[in-house]
């Protein structure tokens, strides 16, 4: 009997290692495949040499200089007071470890580091698969999931942001919750409450998801598991996780209670953990643990900047692309690679969750995904490991119940029903790319039932296999193939910055629009007014009235935005300049009362305002081409109505590019139509005269020819003949605009030597030192 039992357990060990080595094979390779596929860009971009600076690709993400600074400024060990930097960050921090700890040059780091982070996705994927005893499933999610459109998109080589984890760690996090759920081990225990620790650590903005996904976790609890009193100390131990303290006490505290169930379990009676539970959720609530939810859902979801301030400024959140509206057929693609894919995975979710009670704990995480319908595509990667999920299950259980299909129910008319539809969906695939899938569905339904009654039949699940990673991951390594991203800046517009290092003092001000504010930081070393994480309505108002108004005005309020913004750091009483700058500048400048505000932004031109705020730095102004193709959006943020937060009135800067012609006319990206005289402009079929055609044969060297065609014409119509790379042949815009400080300066350089002097003058961008 002894050695019956030794024998079985000795086939159970040599099972067992089998099975984990299978794993670690599975794993290694999905991981693999992630990250050849991320250096797809590097070997693609190598080859430009505008995409490198000082022997090196540049980084592909804005918000990425932010990380970088902070790293940076913590590899030097200093770093100037208010200059904003995320010195000390988690992302800055890991890179300045994996500087300080490997022999990788810093310009390495943050290009791959997103590549070897962001693969890690595989890892929760297939341990989840495991637990349930599918690691097939595994394999096909892991491998969709790791290169889903989004996810790439947001991970890819270069892109040095937080995304590279961000949906790593709540993976691993739900991992914990189901293994606890299924094993009821001390190590899930533990592990869930120290991994959301982290989450909560590195990702702040987190704190909503885990929110939700402990609610979840405790209703779960509440219907399956209401007795059983492991999942109440689990619950506790997560709520300590929310708890506003410092990360070490909150692990501290974590292990004493571990310690304590551990060895003193009599005491963690039902009625115990209750009053503890009860304790932790009114300290969080106390300290403003649930504010962080309300403020997401008024930025995102009802587009409100929900900040405390005097007047109606531009919102922001309209303008960002990650924070828009994205249709159905780019919500699916991005989730799952195909709209093909998408529907499979969806029914795949739903038979995983019919089958397995505790996957319900993934719905946070595909609710969040699937806000990006209402509050931006951003949000669309949450949804990408659990949706890839749901696709393995449905190959998985496809494949499992091959043999169970009644081909005698199938009638013989599907020889002749499957190319009549595949040949239709073809047809309507020339305007319609969805039903090219349709019909590449029909084709490979018509071999997959031919195989099923043939002498082929052994091939069938290879072949289903196949036309399910055709949908999925074919489909997202062709997506791969055309995403060419480009560098935040080029080689050229990174030497202008590189260059103002050597002039501006780190204690200086560049003003510029919010898109370019952290690089600016990062290779110039300066300050900003606005950057990728400071662009609320009432923080743009001030670049966009530099650079959208008259010169003079733009040098006063330069100065003054400077000034009052330093003095906002250290004047923390002063509410008005807590909240609202421009406020604070009017009650200090005398004026008051209902419409003061167009009164004191007229004053701003004239030349008898005279500036009380004394200089207490040097202010530089960028102007970049690039700016040339969103200046309209620019504008937009200072050209309004105070008082309703409207465009006091329209005002036109468009760039466009010739699509052909017709007649006598060009057609124009934009819309408009331009007859091949240069005398008219048509618009929504009403023609409108132009005043002047400036033909620009060099931006650098002024070389350009203004041609008065019409003096009481209402636009202006820039032709730019030299090569910029940017998708732009004529800017047309109106009297208003053209007199704007940014296109007097950039493109004429005509300028007031009393207020600005030019200090870098090149084709791709500008920068002036203000005088005043």
């Amino acid at each position: 009997m002894s050695k019956t039992l030794k024998f079985f357990k000795e086939q159970r060990l040599l099972k067992r290692f089998k099975e984990q080595k299978f794993f670690f094979v599975a794993l290694i390779l999905c991981y693999a495949f992630s990250v050849l596929c991320r250096l797809y860009w590097v070997w693609w971009a190598s080859d430009f040499d505008e995409f490198k600076f000082n022997e090196q690709l540049m980084i592909i993400s804005n918000d990425g200089y932010v990380f970088a600074e902070g790293a940076r400024d913590m590899i030097a060990g200093f770093h100037q007071e208010n200059d904003l930097s995320f010195f000390g960050s988690p992302l800055s921090t890991l890179t300045y470890y994996f500087y300080k700890f490997t022999p990788f040059s810093f310009e390495s780091i943050i290009l791959y580091l997103s590549v070897f982070l962001s693969s890690l996705i595989v890892l929760p994927v297939l341990l989840i698969s495991r637990l349930y005893d599918r690691l097939d499933m595994g394999i096909f999610a892991a491998l969709l999931a790791s290169i889903a459109n989004s996810y790439y998109n947001r991970t890819m080589a270069g892109y040095f942001d937080t995304d590279m984890l961000v949906i790593v760690l709540p993976m691993m996090v739900i991992y914990f919750m189901l293994s606890f759920i299924v094993k009821k081990d001390a190590l899930s225990l533990i592990a869930m409450p120290l991994m959301m620790s982290f989450y909560l650590w590195y990702y702040p903005s987190s704190y909503s998801l885990n929110c939700v996904a402990i609610a979840l976790f405790t209703l779960y609890t509440i219907i399956f598991h209401r007795k059983e009193l492991p999942f109440y100390v689990a619950i506790l131990f997560m709520l300590i996780s929310l708890a506003g303290v410092a990360w070490h006490e909150k692990i501290a505290l974590l292990a004493l209670l571990f310690a304590l169930y551990g060895f003193k379990k009599e005491w963690f009676k039902f009625h115990f953990v209750l009053i503890l539970g009860l304790v932790v959720f009114a300290f969080v609530a106390y300290n403003g643990g649930f504010y962080p939810i309300w403020y997401q859902l008024k930025f995102y979801i009802f587009k409100s900047e929900f900040s405390p301030q005097s007047f109606s400024y531009f919102n922001v959140s309209t303008t960002i692309q990650e924070a828009s509206n994205v249709s159905y057929s780019m919500f699916m693609q991005r989730i799952s690679a195909s709209e093909s894919a998408f529907f499979f995975s969806f029914i795949g979710l739903i038979l995983l969750i019919k089958e397995h009670k505790s996957t319900l704990l993934l719905l946070p995480m595909l609710a969040l995904g699937f806000l990006a319908l209402k509050g931006g595509l951003r949000f669309t990667i949450y949804a990408v490991p659990v949706m890839a999920l749901g696709f393995g299950y449905f190959l998985s259980f496809l494949l499992q119940n091959l043999s169970r299909l009644n081909l005698k129910s199938i009638p013989k008319e599907y020889k002749f029903i499957l190319p009549i539809l595949a040949l239709l969906f073809f047809i309507l695939g020339i305007y319609f790319s969805f039903f090219i899938q349709l019909a590449f569905l029909c084709v490979f339904g018509l071999i997959f039932l031919e195989l099923l009654r043939s002498k082929f039949l052994k091939f069938s699940p290879y072949f289903v296999i196949f036309a399910g990673l055709f949908f999925s991951v074919g489909y997202a390594l062709i997506h791969i193939y055309h995403y060419k991203a480009s560098t935040v800046f080029s080689k050229n517009e990174v030497v202008i910055l590189n260059s103002l290092k050597n002039i501006a003092d780190r204690e200086d001000y560049v003003v510029a629009w919010w898109d370019y504010g952290y690089p600016i930081r990062y290779y110039s070393d300066v300050k900003t007014l606005v950057d990728g994480g400071k662009h609320l309505g009432k923080s743009n108002f001030f670049p966009s009235f530099v650079m959208s108004f008259e010169q003079r005005a733009a040098a006063n309020m330069a100065r003054l935005a400077v000034e009052y913004t330093e003095k906002s750091f250290y004047d923390k009483n002063d509410s008005l300049l807590q909240n609202d700058l421009l406020k604070a500048m009017m009650r200090d400048y005398d004026f008051s009362g209902a419409g003061s505000e167009i009164l004191f932004l007229n004053a701003l031109n004239s030349p008898n305002f005279k500036l009380k705020t004394p200089k207490t730095r040097d202010v530089f102004l960028y102007m970049p081409l690039r700016m040339s193709m969103i200046f309209s959006t620019v504008a937009s943020f200072s050209k309004i109505n105070l008082s309703t937060g409207e465009i006091n009135q329209p005002f036109i800067f468009s760039p466009a590019l010739v699509l052909g012609e017709f007649e006598d006319r060009w057609l124009l990206s934009n819309g408009m139509q331009i007859d091949k005289n240069f005398t008219q402009i048509f618009s929504n079929e009403r023609a409108f005269d132009i005043h002047s055609l400036i033909e620009f044969e060099s931006i650098k060297d002024r070389y350009y020819d203004d041609k008065i065609i019409n003096p009481n014409g209402l636009f202006y119509v820039f032709y730019l003949k030299e090569n910029f790379n940017l998708p732009v042949q004529f800017i047309i815009m109106d009297k208003f605009m053209y007199e704007s400080a940014y296109v007097q300066m950039f493109f004429f350089e005509k300028y007031d030597k009393n207020l600005f002097e030019l200090i870098i003058n090149e084709k791709n961008a500008k920068i002036y030192k203000l005088k005043k």
